[in-house]
């Protein structure tokens, strides 16, 4: 599961832009919690800035926490529309997540789907993102709250993304002999930043470093078997081709 992040912009029709990208991450980390070490996270992207479809994947190289699962994918999608226009727009969306080659989620799901509703907001130069999400499956409920903010480097004609999140998840215990009604709770939060490099006319080189925890929770809400850590960096490379 990918590591959270600040999407949209507010909404404007325009013509589809499809972007293939892949990443490299030092480590797994999704919502606080490790799942595993080195990653290559391929990616492809369709959006015209009302309407985004995509695929993301990602397989760890090594120290994998999720078990024989070498692979996780995901499809999402979202739709995006106008509240406050040129300030505030509104989200409705889902992720399909899939370990269609491990045991899959607490053993006995091999994919779950997460609708959301979020809000996107612009408060100057400032983007503000609430979340809710509901995963249908495994009994997962998450808000999550993220802002991003860029700041021009002008003395090396460059900019620094600076990003923030922070949110709770409750889950019902679901697995083999165990019961429903038991509950974790996990808060977690993530703060980031990277530097973008245009690479000729279509493509950009994005450097990042994020600093990820969580607290207290016995286990990850999707019952990845990964571990809650106080506090755990990752370094990211990425390119990314827009078509």
């Amino acid at each position: 599961m990918g590591v959270s992040s600040v999407a949209a912009q507010p909404a404007a029709n325009s013509a589809a832009v499809c972007t293939l990208s892949t990443t490299f991450v030092s480590q797994d980390l999704f919502r606080g919690y490790f799942l595993g070490g080195p990653s290559i996270e391929p990616s492809i992207d369709f959006t015209n800035n009302v309407y985004d479809f995509g695929y993301w994947s990602n397989s760890t190289v090594s120290n994998r926490v999720q078990g024989p699962s070498s692979t996780e994918v995901e499809v999402y999608g979202a739709y995006v529309f106008d509240v406050l226009k040129g300030r505030m727009t509104a989200e409705p969306g889902f992720t399909l997540y899939a370990l269609p080659w491990g045991q899959g989620f607490y053993g006995r799901f091999k994919a779950s789907i997460e609708p959301y509703v979020g809000a996107n907001l612009t408060l100057g130069g400032l983007q503000v993102n609430p979340r809710l999400y509901d995963d249908l499956v495994l009994r997962v409920i998450t808000w999550e709250l993220n802002a991003s903010y860029e700041v021009p480097l002008t003395a090396v004609n460059r900019v620094l993304d600076l990003t923030v999140s922070y949110g709770s998840d409750i889950s019902y215990l679901r697995g083999p002999g165990v019961p429903d009604s038991p509950r974790i709770w996990t808060t977690y939060w993530l703060a980031g930043a990277s530097v973008p490099f245009q690479v000729g006319k279509r493509g950009t080189l994005t450097l990042g470093f994020n600093y990820t925890g969580s607290y207290p929770g016995a286990e990850g809400a999707f019952a990845l078997g990964g571990v809650p850590v106080s506090s755990r960096g990752l370094f990211t490379v990425s390119y990314a081709v827009k078509l």
